[in-house]
């Protein structure tokens, strides 16, 4: 959760194409609204993310998927807002 109560977490099938997202809940008078942060491809930027995301003090998103990558045995992922 960031400090204007969004909640951030990652979905393992999901996306565009089924390789899992990353995505942004933010609170409103009619309930949540969902942003998707970003959709996995399966290639270089990984597949199936899984577990939770940390913030670096700039606001960067970090996770790890494990599938994908160079070797196709995951990643670790940054997000810049």
């Amino acid at each position: 959760m960031d400090s204007s109560g969004n909640l951030y977490g990652t979905s393992t099938i999901s996306g565009g194409i089924g390789n899992g997202a990353v995505f942004e809940l933010a609170p409103g008078a009619g309930g949540w609204t969902y942003t998707g942060l970003h959709a996995f491809t399966g290639h270089g930027d990984g597949a199936a993310p899984d577990g939770s995301v940390i913030f670096d003090a700039n606001g960067n998103i970090f996770g790890t998927a494990y599938e994908g990558g160079a070797n196709d045995l995951g990643v670790i992922f940054e997000i810049t807002p």
